[in-house]
């Protein structure tokens, strides 16, 4: 069952059976009301009935206290008192009829059966055909005579009144449960109206309408989970767009290496085929040979950068205070030899100072960097590395003048197998995935970083590293 219906019927039962309960109690409230006043009237009637009989018996004397005459002194008693229409007996000790007021069936004598010298008095209610009768007894004794004295009231009206009242009141809840069933539908139509279109939203986006979002209403809690249930689609959005782009980049990155991967073994297979199969001279066979050659290490370099990638975010790595100058000097080192071959100049201007990380990841950061700037800065060109010492951070900034690239390209060059000159960057051995290798081992110490480039103009690499430990851990 909805969950529509489940409030439906529950306000709707939940009315009928309070206003039926409580009508219920109010008729009855009032009918024992009517009740015990009909039973107090009935009682005072009877005491007034005995006042009097006993007044004028007294009034007698003692031989006209007989009872033939008590007739006559009955009919003189109850002549005030018929007015309210009851009927009134009086009975000897030997409980025979002696006077009666007015013709009626009602005759029971099991409530004079009741009285004896303890209970002088006692009354019954009995149903006689359609008419209900309150009888009220007393026993009267005058003389050391004993009367029994019977008054009799119609309380027919009382249950009347009940009945009448419970017909009008069944005429009237079904009245009240046609218009409260009108007006429970109408408001529970309201209050699950965002219950609906929180399911709808929810059915669009489980059928892929990601864009589909529920509308917040109020302040209650049902907005709150409308809320709740934007927030979480906002989240699931962003977490598939995040693996439709992982996804994205995963394809690029395969079928990138594929055509890396093909290039040279192409290469090294045709070359190695026509020297099987090919009279060459020995100049064309040291050609093809260095070819291969040139080929294989480029090979190696791409496994070796892929090798590093691949472990560069499985492997755990013991963080250490490092010495600027030396991690700097060591990379510099390292890329002499290539670059002095191209005559390109060197420029050092570092401030003292230590910075927080691994030394080997940071040292093949510099190197990378120093090779890249050597690739993109012809014969006779300049490299410049500047430190500054802030306190908390050291600021390493790696320029040169070379070629340079547009804002797009810049953009892209931590992409995995991203070359901005394809035909130069195997020419010089390279794999593509240096600047990515880069931006990972970066990325692992929580350092900033950020490329400035123009084409024509060069390129400057600015680091900002950390030099305590507790702002690593922080970041």
């Amino acid at each position: 069952m909805k969950f529509f219906w489940k409030i439906y019927f529950s306000f709707t039962i939940l009315f009928v059976l309070s206003f039926s309960i409580f009508g219920t109690w109010m008729i009855q409230r009032t009918f024992e009301h009517s009740y015990q006043k009909a039973l107090d009237d009935g009682e005072w009637d009877n005491q007034m009935f005995q006042l009097a009989f006993e007044m004028n018996l007294n009034s007698l004397g003692v031989m006209y206290q007989t009872d033939e005459l008590i007739p006559v002194m009955g009919a003189n008693v109850t002549q005030n008192l018929s007015e309210s229409g009851n009927i009134y007996r009086i009975y000897n000790s030997e409980k025979k009829l002696l006077y009666e007021s007015a013709n009626a069936s009602a005759q029971d004598m099991k409530v004079l059966n009741m009285l004896d010298d303890e209970h002088t008095s006692s009354y019954e209610v009995y149903r006689l055909g359609t008419k209900t009768w309150l009888v009220y007894a007393c026993r009267s004794v005058v003389n050391e005579k004993s009367y029994l004295l019977e008054s009799i009231t119609d309380i027919s009206y009382i249950y009347q009144e009940r009945e009448s009242n419970y017909d009008w009141y069944v005429v009237m809840m079904l009245s009240l449960t046609a218009v409260m069933t009108v007006l429970v539908f109408v408001v529970t139509h309201f209050l699950t109206m965002s219950i609906a279109h929180l399911s709808h939203a929810t059915r669009q986006f489980t059928s892929g309408e990601l864009d589909a979002r529920a509308i917040e209403q109020g302040g209650d809690e049902i907005a709150e989970l409308a809320s709740d249930f934007n927030h979480m689609a906002d989240t699931i959005s962003e977490k598939i767009d995040e693996l439709k782009s992982q996804a994205k980049k995963q394809e690029d990155f395969t079928a990138s290496f594929a055509h890396e991967l093909k290039t040279p073994l192409t290469s090294i297979i045709g070359y190695a085929d026509m020297l099987r199969s090919t009279p060459m001279t020995e100049e064309e066979t040291m050609e093809a040979a260095n070819y291969i050659f040139q080929q294989g290490k480029r090979l190696e370099s791409l496994s070796f950068k892929l090798l590093e990638l691949i472990v560069t975010d499985k492997q755990q790595y013991q963080f250490r205070m490092i010495s600027v100058e030396r991690l700097v000097n060591e990379a510099v080192r390292l890329t002499r030899e290539k670059r002095e071959e191209r005559k390109i100049a060197l420029h050092l201007g570092l401030e003292e100072g230590e910075i927080f990380g691994e030394r080997d990841l940071l040292l093949s950061v510099l190197v990378n960097l120093l090779d890249n700037s050597r690739k993109a800065v012809r014969t006779g060109g300049r490299i410049q590395i500047l430190g500054r010492n802030y306190g908390k951070t050291y600021e390493l900034c790696i320029s040169d003048n070379g070629c340079g690239m547009d804002a797009g390209e810049s953009q892209r060059v931590t992409e995995a197998f991203y070359m901005i000159d394809k035909s130069r960057a195997r020419r010089e051995g390279g794999a593509g995935l240096g600047m990515t290798l880069c931006s990972r081992i970066l990325a692992l110490h929580h350092v900033r970083w950020k490329i400035f480039s123009k084409p024509g103009k060069g390129t400057v690499i600015v680091i900002r590293f950390h030099c305590e430990r507790e702002a690593t851990d922080d970041e």
